[in-house]
Formats: structure tokens, sequence, C-alpha cells
């Protein structure tokens, strides 16, 4: 009984290989050299940190809430063998509401938001050596680059805000540098309706179709300036690839 339980294992592996190789090498069968993310995720810069004591006015204007962020990605593909290696653009808008601080330190009524406008650049390798060999559905992607963050922060009339400085007022409105890192496991669509997907690639030449979630970090800090805001934070974002 156990021998014939094995066969029939043996059997239902050997029928199924054929099946999963030949999709696993039509997953490339129009030239791939460009992709695409649309992203989502939640965001909270660590700017409290800059202030000693019970100080934290990031967290007394806006609370324990996040920003929301959405961004584009575009990638161009340059090395293909072992997997990929490529640059990309990453372009987003944030934003997060909450209240402001009157100048005895209470919370007002009034509205204040702070938004973000992230620029980055930089490289981003993908492991899909196993989906492309071994029609594994899974692909890993580590990326690394460089920020610039413009931010703003607007009153209830939706003006920019000013706050006191040491040298004297300035509007709430600038830019920050830093470094980006981020990995991800990309879950490659293609496999569960690959007639679809050939179908998706015919018409508009879309490749692969991906859901990912990604650790993405930011070090946003003017390189350890001491006269800007500390931007950091780090987080999961969530979207959908495509490679074209």
């Amino acid at each position: 009984m156990r021998r014939t339980f094995t066969a029939a294992l043996v059997a239902t592996a050997l029928l199924t290989l054929p099946v999963h190789f030949a999709w696993a090498q039509d997953i490339d069968s129009s030239p791939r050299n460009t992709a695409m993310e649309l992203r989502f995720g939640f965001y909270s810069p660590d700017i409290d940190s800059e202030f000693s004591g019970d100080t934290k006015p990031f967290q007394d204007s806006f609370g324990e809430d996040s920003a929301w962020m959405l961004g584009a990605e575009v990638d161009y593909q340059f090395f293909q063998a072992f997997g990929s290696l490529g640059a990309f653009g990453l372009v987003g808008y944030g934003q997060i509401t909450g209240n402001g601080i009157t100048e005895d330190g209470e919370r007002s009524s009034d509205e204040t938001s702070m938004i973000y406008f992230p620029f980055t650049a930089g490289l981003v390798y993908r492991f899909d050596v196993l989906a492309v060999r071994y029609g594994v559905p899974l692909v890993l992607s580590l990326k690394g680059g460089v920020d610039y963050w413009v931010w703003k922060i607007e009153n209830g009339n939706e003006d920019t805000s000013t706050f006191k400085a040491e040298s004297g007022e300035k509007d709430g409105m600038g830019g920050t540098y830093g470094l980006y890192g981020a990995v991800g496991l990309h879950l490659l669509l293609d496999f569960f309706e690959p007639h679809a997907a050939a179908i998706f690639d015919n018409d508009l030449g879309v490749n692969n179709s991906y859901l990912f979630v990604e650790w993405s970090a930011h070090w946003l800090n003017d390189f350890d300036s001491s006269s800007s805001f500390d931007l950091s934070d780090g987080g999961l974002v969530f979207g959908l690839a495509f490679e074209m």
C-alpha cells in the first residue's frame, strides 16, 4: 500500500512538473526592460526625537496618527541574467491632518496639515530566478538610493504656516535629503492564470503582474544636520507591479 501511494505521488509530481516548467519558460514571452509600481502605505516622521523631555510638537498636533502615502515608481532594467538589475525613480504624495498648537502650548481647534512630496532615485535588484527557471511565483527585490522630500505645513485656510526659530520666524516648508533602502516580496500573478497573463502580454505588452509587500526605510535628516527636521521612518508598503 505504501509503495502504491509513493508511486502515485511520484507520478503526480512528474505529470505536474512539465506544466510548471512550461509556464516558467513562457513567462518571458515578450522582452522585459521596464517595470512600474503603484504603491500605498503609511508614514510617521521622527520629528519628535529631536526634542528633549516631554516636548513632542508632532504628536501634540497629529496624535498617534500616520500620514497616508501614495506613490508611483518606474524602473529601467539594464541587466538581466541571474535576476535583473535596474535604475528606478519614485514620486509620491502624502498628507496628515491634525490640530494646531497655541502659544500657550494648548491644542487648538484650528486644523493643520503636513504634506509630503517624496522623490527617490536609486538601484533595484530583483531575484526572479526561481520564477523564470522553476515556476516558483515569488520574486525578492532589494532597493537602495537617495531621497529628497519636499514638505509643507498648512493651516486651516490652506496657507503655509509659520513657526518661531532661533533665527526668527520661518515658513513651514522646505526640503530634506536622505537615504532610502527597501526589501520586498512580489507574488507573480501570472502563475495563477497563465492564459489571461498571455492575453495581457499580447494585447498590452505587460509581461508579468505582481502583488507585493515591501519594507521601506527612509533616513531623512539632511545627513544628520542639526538645522533640519528629522523625517526618518520605516514601514510596510503594499502595491501592484507590472513588468513590460
